[in-house]
């Protein structure tokens, strides 16, 4: 849920060949043949606003979508509105209808500073992001790697239901109440869950860390900008109390 969910972002132009799955109005763009008949048709090029890959039950597997037209949370194949996501981007299925992933790529820039991100992220069941390819960057200071996260067992479909009634409030004060309201609900059931592995570059140092259920990094292995490789071990406070250096 945005821990994942909340900051997946995709500007998504695709080329595809799809079956029955255009309905009307939206523009198809062909090389001069025929026109399809049946469950099969092929196509040159073609331009949607949102393509919907689904089971013979009619429940989604796949959804690419523009911004316009992006889906919100699903949890047993129904729709919940996402509180503050407003973007384009590809949604995961499982059989069960609920959401369990996607692809997301995505930038601004206000002010002159660029921001940008983009991440593939794969859900617990039932609950948010466990593991992920993440990168993001804010005016020049990039990360990028490999996450692992824990997850409470609790499902995660009331916080759901809490973000369909924020993404309905129509004051930001309200909104804003009501995500409070999320984080205490999820504060007392198990939590938000953590970051517990990180393998990548983060500013200018390539870091592996490793972290204990509270999130709080135990173990930091790195190599700066100065070319030197580090090993060092924290308390539960932070600190470090043993570091190997070269």
């Amino acid at each position: 849920m945005t821990g994942s969910r909340w900051r997946m972002a995709l500007a998504l132009g695709t080329a595809l060949g799809v079956g029955a799955l255009l309905p009307g109005g939206w523009a198809v763009a062909t090389s001069g043949q025929a026109p399809a008949t049946g469950r099969t048709a092929t196509f040159d090029e073609i331009n949607v606003g949102r393509v919907n890959i689904v089971e013979p039950n009619g429940r989604y597997r796949l959804v690419l979508a523009n911004k316009a037209r992006f889906p919100g949370l699903f949890m047993d194949g129904k729709e919940y509105k996402h509180h503050n996501r407003s973007q384009g981007g590809m949604l995961f299925f499982n059989d069960n209808g609920d959401e369990v992933g996607g692809m997301g790529f995505g930038n601004r820039t206000v002010d002159g500073k660029n921001s940008a991100s983009a991440s593939i992220l794969f859900d617990q069941y039932k609950q948010d992001q466990t593991v992920g390819m993440v990168y993001s960057e804010n005016d020049r200071k990039r990360v990028a790697g490999i996450r692992v996260w824990d997850r409470p067992d609790a499902s995660i479909q009331p916080l759901m239901e809490m973000s369909d009634r924020a993404s309905r409030e129509p004051t930001e004060a309200g909104k804003a109440g009501i995500r409070e309201e999320m984080m205490a609900y999820a504060k007392a059931n198990g939590g938000v869950g953590a970051e517990r592995f990180f393998a990548g570059k983060q500013l200018e140092e390539a870091v592996v860390r490793l972290a204990d259920k509270q999130g709080r990094p135990r173990l930091v292995m790195k190599v700066g900008d100065d070319g030197l490789p580090v090993i060092e071990f924290l308390g539960e406070d932070g600190k470090v109390v043993k570091r190997i250096t070269q």
